[in-house]
C-alpha cells in the first residue's frame, strides 16, 4: 500500500505514466491511492502487537528499537553514499544535518522517514500508555484520544506548511498525538479481544466481495473522516478471508522486509532514481519494479545487518 501510494498520489508523477483507465477524468492509478494510506494500518497493528508483548512481559523494548535504528542507519549509509555521487550538494550535508537524519528528528534526506521519530516516541511510552489502558475505561480512553486526534489534525492542516514542518520540536509532539488514537485502538483490541470476538464464520464466503466493496467505497468517499473506519473494517474483513497457505507465506516473508522497504523505496522513486522508475511508463510495471528493487535492496541490507547483529546481540537477544 505504501509503495503504491507514494508512486501515484501526486498528479505530477501520474502524468508521467501511460494511463488508459479513467473514472470521472481521474486516472485509476491515482484514484486507488485513496485506499492505500498505510499509516493507520501500521499504527493499529503496532498497538496490537506491542500490547501482546507487554502482556507477556516486554524485556526487549530498547534493544528492539536499537535494531530498528540499526537497519535505518545501514540504509542511510548505503543510499546517502550513493546520493553523494548523484547529488553531492544534498548528501550528506553538514554535521547537524547528518545528526538530525541519523536520529530521525529531521528527515531531510528522505521525507518519507518522518514516521520514525514519533513511532519511537510511541514505542518508548508504551508502559505508561498500556497502564492507562489497564486502569481506565476503554471508551473513555478512546474518546479522549479521538478528541486529541481531531485537534492535532486541525493544527497540522492549519499550521503545518507555515510553521510545523520547519519546527520539528513542535511538530513531533503533535504527530505523536495524531497517532495515539489508532495506536490505542490496536492496544485495546488486543486487551479486550475485539477482533477475535468479532470473527464471523458466516462472513467467510462473502469476505472477499465485501473487501472489494469497501475499497470501492473508500475510492468514492474523499473525506479523510472515513479513513479510520475504513482501516478498521478492512482489518476485520481481512481476518475473515480464506487464503491459501502460499499467499500467507508470501505476505509473511514480505512482512519481514516491510520496514526496510519503507526506509528504502522512496530513495528509488523520489530522490535518487526517479526518472528510471517512472521510465517504465505503465503504472503496474512501475509498481512491480519498485517492489522488486526495494525487496532486493532489503536483502542486501539484511546481509550487512547479520554480522553486525552477531557482534552486538547475544543469542538470547536475537531469539
Amino acid at each position: 500500500m505504501m509503495l503504491f501510494l507514494h508512486l501515484f498520489n501526486h498528479e505530477q508523477e501520474v502524468s508521467l505514466c501511460f494511463n488508459y483507465v479513467y473514472i470521472n477524468r481521474v486516472p485509476l492509478s491515482h484514484l486507488l491511492t485513496r485506499m492505500a494510506n498505510p499509516v493507520p494500518f501500521f499504527v493499529i497493528l503496532s498497538g496490537y502487537g506491542l500490547y501482546a508483548t507487554y502482556q507477556k512481559g516486554d524485556k526487549h523494548k530498547y534493544s528492539r528499537l536499537f535494531k530498528l535504528l540499526l537497519h535505518y542507519w545501514l540504509i542511510l549509509i548505503v543510499f546517502v553514499t550513493i546520493g553523494h555521487f548523484i547529488s553531492p550538494t544534498i548528501y550528506p550535508g553538514n554535521w547537524i544535518k547528518i545528526l538530525e537524519n541519523m536520529t530521525g528528528f529531521s528527515t531531510s534526506y528522505n521525507g518519507e522517514h518522518w514516521f520514525l521519530f514519533p513511532y519511537m516516541l510511541l514505542a518508548i511510552s508504551t508502559p505508561w500508555l498500556f497502564k492507562l489502558c489497564d486502569k481506565t475505561n476503554a471508551v473513555s480512553v478512546l474518546v479522549a484520544a479521538y478528541i486529541l486526534y481531531l485537534g492535532t489534525c486541525f493544527l497540522i492542516s492549519r499550521y503545518g506548511e507555515y510553521y510545523l514542518y520547519t519546527h520539528m520540536w513542535a511538530y513531533h509532539p503533535i504527530l505523536y498525538g495524531s497517532l495515539l488514537f489508532n495506536f490505542l485502538v490496536g492496544a485495546l483490541s488486543c486487551k479486550h479481544r475485539w477482533l477475535r470476538n468479532l470473527k464471523s464464520p458466516q462472513l467467510t464466503r462473502w469476505s472477499w466481495i465485501l473487501l472489494v466493496v469497501l475499497c470501492i467505497l473508500r475510492c468514492c468517499i474523499t473525506t479523510g473522516a472515513f479513513h479510520n473506519l475504513f482501516v478498521l473494517a478492512f482489518i476485520w474483513l481481512w481476518l475473515q478471508t480464506p487464503r491459501t497457505p502460499w499467499i500467507n507465506l508470501i505476505l509473511a516473508h514480505l512482512g519481514k522486509h516491510s520496514m526496510n522497504m519503507w526506509f528504502i523505496h522512496s530513495f528509488f522513486c523520489y530522490y535518487l532514481f526517479h526518472d528510471w522508475i517512472y521510465g517504465f511508463k505503465y503504472p503496474l510495471l512501475i509498481y512491480l519494479v519498485l517492489v522488486i528493487v526495494s525487496y532486493l535492496s532489503s536483502l542486501i541490507i539484511d546481509l550487512l545487518y547479520f554480522p553486525i547483529s552477531l557482534i552486538l546481540f547475544s543469542k538470547k537477544a536475537r531469539q
